[in-house]
Formats: structure tokens, sequence, C-alpha cells
């Protein structure tokens, strides 16, 4: 919330059960969305800089190899290239060759890299 506040120079009071954004009407909007983008996805494109966002299709096999134990390799890849990391639920039933996206977010460059590293555990 404190950098959503920084970012747009709006304020935001979280007294209470609903919160009130004030300021300028353009950094109250830009804030607004902000905050929406960060509940629907767990980030908000203004974290970042040079803000991307792309994903690897992963089949479900392989997600185990990119969490980790105790999700020790998918933290270590968000926290060494500040990057978010995003694997989904894979519904019962789904077609066994199926494979799903795995969503990254974060500076263009790291996405990449991040790309890079999901590619490198996918195939080995």
């Amino acid at each position: 919330i404190q950098m959503i506040q920084e970012k747009t120079g709006a304020k935001i009071d979280t007294t209470g059960e609903i919160f009130t954004i004030t300021g300028p009407p353009d950094s109250v909007k830009q804030c607004e969305d902000a905050i929406k983008e960060l509940i629907e996805k767990g980030y908000c494109s203004i974290m970042y800089e040079n803000f991307s966002e792309s994903f690897v299709n992963v089949h479900p096999s392989s997600f185990p190899d990119i969490i980790g134990k105790q999700g020790s390799v998918v933290r270590k890849i968000k926290d060494e290239l500040n990057v978010e990391v995003s694997i989904p639920e894979v519904p019962k039933g789904s077609p066994p060759a199926k494979k799903f996206k795995v969503s990254l977010a974060g500076s263009v460059e790291n996405v990449e890299k991040a790309k890079t590293v999901i590619n490198d555990i996918v195939m080995y």
C-alpha cells in the first residue's frame, strides 16, 4: 500500500472496512487500478520499471521441479530475479498431455531470464 501511495501520489486511508483514496483525479485512478490489479493478480505493474508479463507452457509433471522442496526453487527464482511467478492449479480430469501457463511478471529483462530458468528446469 505504501509503495502504491509513493508511486501514484495518492493517499490511501485503510481505517475501517472500506479503503478511501484521496488526491488528484489522475493519481486516484492510477492508485485504484493498482489496487485492483494487486487483488486480481497478486502484484501490480507499477511495482516494476519497464514492466512485462509473460508465460511459459509447462506440463504439470514439471511443477514439483519448478516449485522445489518447500517452495525453495520458485522462491529463489522470485528473490534472485525480482519477478512474480504464478503456477496454476491443475483441474481434476484435465487431459494428460495438456500444458498449463506458468505466469511471470516483472521487468522485461528479468522476465526473460525467468523464462530461461523455467525452460531449463523443464528440459532436464
